[in-house]
């Protein structure tokens, strides 16, 4: 990947590419904010969004209650979340989406939300700082209920936790031993969870001798964060999660090495990475553009936000993404979703194509029941305002091309695009185009539906 910096101002394309990356709003409005801005000035923007998250009412309340209780607070906290993520564009909650899927936890086996409310706020609050999520995450009360942190104590140490900080979470397999696992896993002692928190006590803690990583001391948990954080494993493990995530999906040895080097270079600090990578030649070239496939959340979130349906109730958009098997706080294990090809199969792929139609058509999938936002008021997609935003929008053949600019990631050809006119027009000449007409309405969903059907629209 070339990360020499581009300089050269960004076309519709290219914005629209950052956009579907860096945020779940790729938006037609949110690409013309960005065209023809350099790429440092369009990531400066992207970046510089963090908007207020409310906390849910709930959040201060102390865990207890009713197996009934815990439950409520489970669909509430996944509201919560993606609500916010529905209506607040950011590159924050991409960033903090990806850290739920590499320090994972899940609300079944944490049991309250509160809890869970918390560890998305640490992910928040530090989603540029490696070394910061390290330290913090040892002590995180979903984490130690999750990883059984919270059993853990001098003389009889728990080694999930321990076991998942090497193998999943910083370095990868065959880049540390079983004896580091139990090494570390005594350093990583004397923690133990309280109502809303979670203390460290020096007198639970085996403060011993241990040998970790080829490092001997009277090593800490922060010890053992430092010591990892030193392997040049690591800064290549998270390089490669952030190409995954971010930019391809299969990036070369070569490539993880310099975004590794640029973390090692940074300290773990992301930030700078990130404008890196995003403000490189090589994040635009055609051959990055389509090389994601969209995760559910992206699916669908990305459908509501580039319809202008942000106010569509958060329940219907969990239960949307749970169908597609990728339900908000409840990863399959603690590797996380692997994402990308296990997205599509014989099921979801056609489960995507008729969500996409359907929310089109203002109706939840394979019913007829409207879309509604959270109060019930009935909500439709208004594709004549949509279409309006498109330059020269009274010329077929310049709206079919605007509508599969904003949709698809990789260029449509003559041929492709012939066919989606045709569509559009129902056979009738494109001449008879008239976006102020009645039939306009029709005419745009006929569009629409078809390119969110094609292979293309599942890809980013």
């Amino acid at each position: 990947m070339n990360l020499t910096p581009r300089t050269t101002p960004l076309s519709k394309r290219e914005a629209l590419h950052l956009l579907r990356r860096t945020t779940f709003h790729p938006t037609w409005q949110a690409m013309q904010a960005l065209e023809g801005k350099t790429p440092a000035e369009a990531v400066a923007l992207v970046m510089a969004a963090d908007p207020p998250i409310p906390l849910p009412s709930w959040a201060g309340d102390q865990p207890v209650g009713s197996n009934a209780d815990a439950v409520r607070l489970w669909y509430e906290l996944q509201q919560w979340w993606i609500g916010h993520c529905l209506t607040q564009p950011s590159f924050r909650e991409r960033l903090v989406a990806m850290w739920h899927n590499h320090f994972t936890s899940d609300y079944i086996t944490v049991y309250w939300a509160q809890w869970m409310v918390q560890q998305s706020q640490l992910l928040r609050t530090h989603r540029y700082k490696i070394r910061d999520i390290g330290e913090n995450i040892v002590g995180d009360p979903a984490m130690l209920i999750y990883l059984n942190g919270n059993q853990s104590v001098k003389g009889n140490p728990n080694e999930n936790f321990g076991r998942e900080w090497f193998e999943l979470f910083t370095l990868g397999i065959g880049n540390y031993t079983e004896h580091d696992i139990i090494e570390a896993s005594r350093a990583f002692t004397g923690w133990r969870v309280t109502g809303l928190n979670a203390s460290y006590s020096k007198q639970l803690a085996d403060l011993g001798e241990k040998t970790i990583l080829g490092q001997t001391g009277n090593w800490e948990y922060k010890d053992v964060v430092r010591i990892t954080l030193e392997q040049d494993a690591c800064a290549r493990f998270f390089a490669a999660k952030i190409l995954r995530t971010f930019v391809e999906y299969y990036p070369s040895d070569e490539t993880i090495d310099q975004v590794a080097q640029l973390i090692k270079d940074n300290a773990y600090n992301l930030e700078p990475v990130f404008n890196a990578i995003f403000c490189s030649e090589g994040f635009y070239e055609a051959s990055i553009h389509g090389a994601l496939i969209k995760d559910p959340m992206a699916l669908v979130l990305g459908v509501a936000s580039v319809t202008g349906m942000q106010q569509v109730d958060p329940v219907y958009a969990v239960g949307v993404m749970s169908g597609l098997t990728m339900t908000p706080f409840y990863p399959p294990t603690v590797q996380g979703w692997t994402g990308h090809h296990a997205w599509i199969n014989s099921s979801t792929f056609p489960q995507r194509q008729r969500f996409a139609e359907a929310f089109i058509d203002g109706r939840q999938t394979a019913s007829s029941v409207q879309l509604k936002t959270a109060s019930g008021t009935i909500i439709q997609p208004d594709l004549v305002a949509l279409a309006r935003q498109f330059p020269d929008n009274n010329n077929a053949h310049s709206v079919v091309s605007a509508m599969a600019l904003l949709l698809l990631p990789v260029a449509t050809s003559a041929e492709q695009e012939a066919v989606l006119l045709d569509i559009m027009m129902a056979g009738a000449d494109p001449k008879y185009w008239d976006i102020e007409s009645g039939t306009a309405v029709s005419r745009l969903k006929l569009l629409t539906q078809a390119i969110v059907r094609m292979p293309e629209f599942q890809l980013n």
